[in-house]
C-alpha cells in the first residue's frame, strides 16, 4: 500500500473514530437537552393554565411556542458551536499527525515517490516545484526523482509537507501537498460524520 495511502487510511480511521465518539455525546447531549426543554415548558404551560381564563389559554399558548421556538433556535446555536468544536479538534489532531509525520524517517521515501509517480503520470518538463522551506533539503533528491528540467522553490502556501508542481506552458497545476489533502478531508467528514444538526 503506497504510504500516501497509508497516511489517509490512518487519517481516515482516526477521524471516523473521533468522530463517532463525539457524535454518541452530541447526540445524547441534544436528547437530553430536548427532554429538559420540553419538561420545562409542558410544566409552565401546566401552571399558566390553571391559573388563566379560557380566554387567556390562546395567547399562552401562542406565547409558549414562541419562547420554544427561541429555546429551540439557542440550542441549535449551541450544538452548531459544539460540532465546529469537534471538526476543530479532529482536524487540528489529524494535522498534528500530519506534521509529525513530516519530521520522520518514513517522509523522505514517501515525498520522493509522490513527486516520480507525477512525473510518470502527468509528464511535465520545464515545471517549477513547489515544497516547505524545510524540504528545500530534498531539492537535488527531488529533481533526480522527477528525471526531468524542474525549478525547485519554497512556498509559503505549504505549511505541513507536500509539494506543488506549476507548469505555466500548459497551466496545469498537480497539488499533492498535505495541507490541500487535509483541507479536503472536511468535505468528507461533514459529509459522513453524523454530525448534521436538523
Amino acid at each position: 500500500m503506497e504510504e500516501q495511502e497509508k497516511v489517509f487510511l490512518y487519517m481516515k480511521e482516526e477521524i471516523e473514530r473521533l468522530a463517532t465518539l463525539e457524535e454518541q455525546k452530541i447526540l445524547e447531549e441534544a436528547k437530553s437537552i430536548e427532554q429538559a426543554t420540553y419538561d420545562q415548558i409542558k410544566e409552565e404551560a401546566m401552571a399558566d393554565a390553571k391559573a388563566k381564563l379560557d380566554k387567556e389559554l390562546t395567547n399562552i399558548s401562542s406565547n409558549a411556542s414562541i419562547d420554544a421556538s427561541a429555546s429551540l433556535e439557542e440550542k441549535t446555536r449551541e450544538l452548531v458551536a459544539k460540532r465546529e468544536k469537534i471538526v476543530s479538534s479532529v482536524f487540528t489532531n489529524a494535522k498534528d499527525k500530519l506534521v509529525k509525520f513530516c519530521t520522520s524517517n518514513e517522509y523522505k521515501d514517501y515525498l520522493l515517490k509522490k513527486i516520480k509517480d507525477a512525473s510518470d503520470k502527468y509528464d511535465l518538463s520545464d515545471s517549477t516545484l513547489y515544497v516547505r522551506k524545510d524540504d528545500l533539503v530534498y531539492k537535488d533528491d527531488l529533481i533526480k526523482a522527477y528525471g526531468k528540467d524542474i525549478e525547485v522553490k519554497d512556498s509559503n502556501d505549504i505549511k505541513i509537507g507536500g509539494f506543488i508542481i506549476e507548469n505555466k506552458a500548459t497551466s496545469v497545476v498537480v497539488d499533492e501537498s498535505l495541507d490541500v489533502a487535509l483541507e479536503n478531508q472536511k468535505d468528507w467528514f461533514y459529509a459522513t460524520s453524523g454530525l448534521m444538526i436538523k
